[in-house]
Parts: C-alpha cells; sequence; structure tokens
C-alpha cells in the first residue's frame, strides 16, 4: 500500500506502519483492516511467547473488543469476574464491587482476567496484516517524511508510522523528543501462579492496601492466580536474588487476607520478575506530521487504576477509525488526540494519585488512608464505575450512561 506523498491523502493504499506488536499496535491493526486498510506491524520479540503476567480487562475495553468482534473469545479464555474487592491487611473489606450489578447489567460486560499472552493470541489470530518479528525501532527521522530505523539495519519509509512501542518508545522522539517516563518509590513484582483455588476465589479480584506494600490479583483459571504486589525502592534494593525476593515476599504477605498467602507460599522464583513503577508524564501532543503515538507511548501509566491495557485498546479503534473519516493525516491525527488525549491523561493522573495512596508508607498514614476509603459512600464508587464504563471511546456509537444509582 502506498500513499502518493504529494497529495498528502490517506486512503485504502496507504502504507502504514505499526512499530509495536503488543495488545495497542494488534488492536489498532484489526481495527484498520476491518476498514480495508493493510497495515504492517513491525515487533521487536523475536517471537510471540507464552511469557508475561496477567491483565484485567475492565468493561471499557471489552466495549472495544466486542466492537471488534473477539469480546465473546476473551470471555471464554479468560475468567469473567463476579466482584472485586479492597481489603485492609486484617481482612476488612474497605470496599466491595458486584460486578454484575453495574457493569454486566448496564453495559453487558464486566471484568475479565486473561493472561497477556492469552490476549495476545487471540489478535494476532484476527489478523491476516503483516507481522514483523524482531524488528526493533530504534529511531524514526522526518515526522513529516518518515524513516523508521531497526536494530537489525533495516530502514522503511511507510506514509504514516503508528507509534505503539510502550512506555519507553523510541517513535515518541519523532514527536515529543527527550521525553523520559518518571518514577513513583516502588518496585512492582508479578507472576502468574499455579494453585489450587479455593471455590470461593475462583471468580473474584482482590486489593489489599497494606502499608508501603499494595498487591493482588485475580484467577485466570481454577489453579492459576495473576498476582502482583509493590514493595519500596529501598526495600527491594536490600534483597539479592531471586530466592531472597520471595522469601521476603512471603514474610511480607503470609498474613494477608486470602488467597494471597496460599499464593505467595506457592511462588516459583524463576516466575516472578520486576518492573520498575512509572508512567509518562502528559504530553504536548501526541502527533507531528505523519507520526502518531498510541499507547503507552502516549501515555504510559502506573497500574493502580488497571487500565493502561483498557486505554490502549480504547486508542486502537480511535485511531483506526479517526483514519478512515479522514483524508487527511493531520485532520485524522487531530481528531484522534481530541477524542482520547483528555480521557487517557486523565487515567493516568487517577493511576499516579492511587499510586500515592496505595503505597503510602508511614503506618498512621495507611490506616488513615483506609478508614478514609472505607468511609467513602458506596453511591459515589457506583457513580464513578458507571462514568468510566459510559465515556468509553466508540467511534460512531454511543454507549448509554447507566440508570440512577442503586
Amino acid at each position: 500500500m502506498r500513499r502518493t506523498r504529494s497529495n498528502g491523502r490517506v486512503d485504502a493504499a496507504t502504507d502504514v506502519a505499526i512499530v509495536g506488536g503488543g495488545i495497542c499496535g494488534l488492536t489498532a491493526a484489526i481495527a484498520l483492516e476491518r476498514r480495508g486498510r493493510e497495515p504492517t506491524v513491525y515487533e521487536a520479540a523475536a517471537e510471540y511467547r507464552p511469557i508475561g503476567a496477567g491483565l484485567l480487562l475492565q468493561t471499557n475495553a471489552l466495549l472495544v473488543l466486542e466492537r471488534l468482534g473477539v469480546a465473546d473469545r476473551v470471555r471464554e479464555t479468560g475468567v469473567p469476574l463476579g466482584d472485586s474487592a479492597i481489603r485492609a491487611p486484617d481482612g476488612r473489606a474497605l470496599k466491595r464491587f458486584d460486578l454484575n450489578r453495574i457493569e454486566r447489567a448496564e453495559f453487558g460486560h464486566g471484568f475479565v482476567a486473561i493472561h497477556r499472552a492469552d490476549l495476545q493470541k487471540i489478535l494476532l489470530d484476527e489478523l491476516d496484516a503483516t507481522v514483523r518479528t524482531g524488528m526493533e525501532c530504534t529511531a524514526v527521522t522526518d515526522a513529516d517524511r518518515p524513516t523508521v530505523r531497526f536494530a537489525d539495519g533495516t530502514r522503511v519509509s511507510p506514509d504514516v508510522v503508528v507509534g505503539a512501542d510502550g512506555i519507553h518508545s523510541a517513535v515518541r522522539d519523532a514527536v515529543v523528543p527527550n521525553v523520559e517516563p518518571r518514577s513513583l518509590d516502588g518496585v512492582c513484582y508479578r507472576a502468574v501462579v499455579d494453585v489450587d483455588l479455593p471455590e470461593r476465589h475462583r471468580d473474584r479480584g482482590l486489593e489489599v492496601w497494606g502499608e508501603g506494600s499494595y498487591t493482588g490479583g485475580a484467577p485466570l483459571d481454577d489453579d492459576r492466580f495473576y498476582w502482583f504486589a509493590t514493595v519500596s525502592e529501598s526495600t527491594a534494593a536490600e534483597l539479592d536474588g531471586s530466592r531472597e525476593v520471595v522469601a521476603a515476599l512471603r514474610e511480607r504477605f503470609g498474613t494477608f487476607p486470602e488467597p494471597i498467602p496460599a499464593v505467595v507460599d506457592a511462588l516459583d522464583p524463576d516466575d516472578v520478575f520486576a518492573t520498575e513503577l512509572e508512567d509518562v508524564p502528559a504530553l504536548d501532543r501526541w502527533s507531528r506530521g505523519s507520526v502518531v503515538l498510541a499507547g503507552d507511548a502516549a501515555h504510559g501509566m502506573l497500574p493502580f487504576a488497571g487500565q493502561g491495557a483498557a486505554q490502549s485498546i480504547e486508542d486502537g479503534l480511535a485511531l483506526a477509525d479517526a483514519v478512515d473519516r479522514h483524508g487527511d493525516p493531520a485532520a485524522a491525527f487531530e481528531t484522534y488526540e481530541a477524542e482520547r488525549k483528555p480521557r487517557a491523561d486523565g487515567v493516568r493522573a487517577e493511576s499516579r494519585r492511587l499510586g500515592r495512596l496505595g503505597t503510602v508508607q508511614s503506618s498512621l498514614g495507611a490506616r488513615l488512608r483506609n478508614l478514609a476509603v472505607g468511609l467513602v459512600p458506596a453511591s459515589l464508587f457506583r457513580r464513578f464505575r458507571r462514568r468510566r464504563a459510559s465515556r468509553t471511546t466508540l467511534p460512531d456509537a454511543a454507549v448509554a450512561d447507566g440508570g440512577p444509582d442503586a
């Protein structure tokens, strides 16, 4: 597919390169295909492997995936959650969320926990476009007439470049140079754990807000659990080697509410991986010339709102729709940014606020935080959940607001 550079039009012959074959890039590629485009996806990994951790896909993500025709398969592959809760370390419920009462009853979808690799496989199966693996982008030059450079020396000069290459995006420098992710004091440990879950925990999500520690997760099936936990950077720095890390995690979380003790007791040191807690500051712009950003490259966020994947999925559909509606790249990207940037930046800021709350280090601060969360009216949480789902970016179709608070 090729665009005549002299007229700057975007049509079915436009050569679209999507840099990054993760969830955002694959979603965008599927959405473009549904609109008659044939993008090429360039993925840094040498191959797609069943590694990584879990995802909690909230209602807004599933509404977009339904539009792309894959929501049913996602539900069948993952675990639809019946409820979720925020708890204190002693087991007290600070807030409970009945996902059938609002999300499923009013929007048709609750939350689904799924392994990241399973979601990627579903998206890949839906995609006819070429996906080239082992293509690590190192730079994009000349945003108006872009050339993408890869680590193996390959260069391509597409008409449009979509930077979906993650929080440490190389494409981003072509749009907003010299932007680096910013850190929050803490390290996040993740694992998919083989554990025999009690029946009552096989469709429940959980967060536990402790003192300087935040942990939780969700079942991926009857005997696998996606688990995460944060500790301060100073605590993590004192630990040497994976076995020492796991021993410390078992000691710290061994008295937390079930199923956390059973999960950490079953941790395999080789399966636990750590990442820094970091996000991307609000960008001045998401596009320049023929280069546009999406997903974590545009708004990489901390994990505390559980919206990183969902906002990336919303980006993919919105970007493809804007490209389809506008013949001019500048107009398409302007529409996409107007529809998506305020919402994504708002969720990113929300996630950072929650991160500060969830990682409070002092015992007094943690007690006061948990007391305050417990006192927030349930109706306020329900209103917030309705707003999150009702404002899903779904081009050409409105999502009705839920009814009055019940």
